[in-house]
């Protein structure tokens, strides 16, 4: 008797089956289950310990962004304020050849950069960290002129090439520290 009542009435059927389906949904969370043990963080600015160009600024201008998108913890003004402090220690900066130019091989056309970092989380309140030292790496592309004209495209040097690529670096980095950060450890 069900099944004449539910083939009569197909919207019954869509029904039954929209409960069905969304009843498995009913209690997902978005995001990490377990709470912050911190509430409000302040950020070290990076110390460059290694031969990047220009990184400092733009690494710690994109972890700050990276945390303030997030949302999850506030952002302090004063380290003292804070119930957690954020090192950042650039460590690693590397380019290596990828393809050379057809007119002179020990020239290279691209390359790619590893940029690497070093994350401490002290914990204001106990003394202790919560962890330290942890590593985070990066790398991208640099294009040394135009990668899809020919010969006679205008080329510009190394310097250009890395100082278009940072910004990408930066970004990555900071989306690991952000999620290093406020992830589960």
């Amino acid at each position: 008797m069900l099944y004449r009542y539910l083939v009569k009435n197909p919207a019954c059927v869509f029904a039954l089956i929209a409960i069905t389906l969304l009843s498995g949904c009913a209690n997902y969370q978005l995001g990490d289950s377990a709470p912050l043990p911190f509430r409000t963080l302040y950020i070290l600015p990076a110390a460059n310990d290694s031969f990047a160009p220009l990184a400092v600024s733009t690494v710690s201008s994109e972890i700050r962004e990276a945390f303030i998108r997030d949302g999850r913890v506030k952002l302090i003004a004063k380290e003292e304020n804070a119930d957690a402090i954020l090192t950042i220690r650039l460590t690693e900066y590397e380019r290596s050849a990828v393809t050379r130019d057809t007119d002179d091989t020990f020239r290279a056309r691209d390359f790619n950069i590893r940029f690497s970092a070093l994350l401490s989380l002290y914990n204001q309140a106990s003394g202790d960290d919560f962890f330290r030292d942890r590593p985070i790496t990066a790398s991208t592309n640099a294009y040394v002129g135009n990668p899809y004209g020919g010969t006679e495209t205008a080329r510009f040097d190394y310097s250009q090439a890395e100082n278009l690529a940072m910004p990408r670096l930066a970004k990555d980095l900071a989306r690991q520290a952000a999620s290093t950060v406020l992830s589960n450890w």
